[in-house]
C-alpha cells in the first residue's frame, strides 16, 4: 500500500541521505515526547533495504513505532570525537531581553563524553554506552570495552581539548566548531521568540517592569566537519553546581548565572544554612 506522505517523506530523506553520503545503514532513535535522562530511548538500525520501496519502509516504521506520542530523530552519523569518543556538549545560555534580544552563553561547553570508543557499526547500534549514556553509567565504566578517561575533560576552551578533539587544532575549534554551537543557540532563539514577542511587547505596553530572565541548557552534538546540530533543550533549569564536580565541576559557573540574573547574594540563608551543613 501507499505510504502516508509524512512516512514517504522519511523514506524519501533517508534516500537523499544516502545518495549525499552513502553509509552501510543509518541509526535512528526513539525517544518519548517529554521523556527525561535517557529513559525510554531505543536505537533502531535503518537499512539500504528498508528504504527500498514504500511497503519495505511502511514494514520497518510498523515494526518498530509503537502507538503513543513519539519522537524518530536522525542520528548523526559521523561526529566529532574526543580521542576516538563520542562526546555531546551541554551549553548554557541565560536570555534576560527579547526585545532587543540579549542572550549570554558560556564560554566553554560542558562536555559529556562516552568512555567507550565510538562505532557506527550494526552490531553496536544497541550499545547505549557508545551512543547515550554519557559519561556512562558503572556498567559503561567496568564493562570490559570500557577505555576509560583519565582526565576527564571539563572544558571545551582549553589547549588539551583542541588537541584531543577529532578534528583537532585550535582553529577548527574556534573558528569552526564553537561559532557553529553559538549560531545554533541564536537560531533557535530568533525562531521561537515570534511566538511570544507580543507578550513581551504587551508587557512594557502596561507598564509592567520586573525581572524576567529564560536559563536554557540544550544540548549539542557537532559533525566531523564542524557543524553543530542540536539535539534537544532543556528547559526546567538543571543545574548541578557540584553535585558531580569529578564531571561536571560548575558551582562557580552557577554562580555567575545567578549574578548575569540580577540575585543578590543569599538574603534567606539563614534559614536553610544548617542543613547544608548536615
Amino acid at each position: 500500500s501507499k505510504l502516508q506522505l509524512p512516512y514517504r517523506r522519511f523514506r524519501e530523506y533517508n534516500v537523499q541521505l544516502n545518495e549525499e553520503e552513502p553509509e552501510e545503514h543509518r541509526i535512528w532513535i526513539l525517544k518519548p515526547q517529554g521523556g527525561f535522562n535517557q529513559v525510554g530511548i531505543h536505537m533502531y538500525s535503518l537499512a539500504t533495504a528498508d528504504i527500498a520501496s514504500d511497503s519495505a519502509t511502511a514494514a520497518w516504521l510498523m515494526q518498530r513505532v509503537p502507538e503513543g506520542t513519539w519522537v524518530l530523530q536522525e542520528y548523526l552519523m559521523n561526529p566529532m570525537t574526543y580521542q576516538g569518543h563520542k562526546f555531546d556538549l551541554r551549553v548554557w545560555a541565560l536570555v534576560t531581553s527579547l526585545d532587543p534580544l540579549r542572550v549570554y552563553l558560556l564560554g566553554t561547553g560542558i562536555p559529556k563524553v562516552s568512555q567507550w570508543n565510538y562505532s557506527k557499526a550494526v552490531e553496536d547500534v544497541k550499545e547505549p554506552c557508545i551512543h547515550v549514556l554519557m559519561p556512562g553509567t558503572n556498567e559503561c565504566f567496568q564493562n570490559k570495552r570500557a577505555n576509560v578517561l583519565t582526565p576527564y575533560p571539563t572544558r571545551t576552551n582549553t589547549q588539551e581539548w583542541f588537541d584531543k578533539v577529532i578534528p583537532s587544532g585550535r582553529d577548527f575549534w574556534t573558528q569552526r566548531a564553537w561559532p557553529s554551537v553559538e549560531w545554533r543557540v541564536v537560531e533557535l532563539l530568533v525562531l521561537a521568540r515570534d511566538a511570544i514577542l507580543h507578550v513581551d511587547h504587551q508587557l512594557k505596553r502596561n507598564g509592567l517592569r520586573y525581572k524576567r530572565v529564560f536559563f536554557l541548557s540544550p544540548d549539542i552534538l557537532i559533525d566531523q566537519h564542524g557543524q553543530a546540530t542540536m539535539v534537544e533543550v532543556n528547559v526546567n533549569g538543571y543545574m548541578i553546581g557540584n553535585l558531580h564536580k569529578s564531571f561536571f565541576p560548575l558551582h562557580e559557573e552557577q554562580r555567575a548565572v545567578f549574578r548575569l540574573m540580577g540575585g543578590n547574594g543569599f538574603p534567606k540563608q539563614h534559614k536553610y544554612a544548617a542543613a547544608l551543613e548536615q
